[in-house]
């Protein structure tokens, strides 16, 4: 059995709180906490700080982002 803080895991414990749960439990929130940590490393190296899968024309602003003089008239 392994003993794991609940405050690292919610964030509305003020205070220690320690539990003791099983292995595959405490390797599951280990395993989150390492995929988290992942996502938020590829976000930050390349700045991708929204996505652009939400098919509101979102990716289309972004990749042209100024008209030329040409194109407005």
């Amino acid at each position: 059995m392994a003993i794991i803080n609940l405050r690292d895991y919610y964030p509305f414990y003020t205070s220690d709180c320690f539990m003791e749960v099983s292995e595959e439990v405490a390797e599951m929130f280990k395993e989150f906490d390492r995929k988290e940590a992942a996502y938020r490393l590829r976000t930050y190296r390349h700045k991708a700080y929204y996505s652009l899968d939400r098919d509101d024309g979102l990716e289309h602003e972004a990749v042209f982002v100024a008209l030329s003089p040409h194109e407005l008239y």
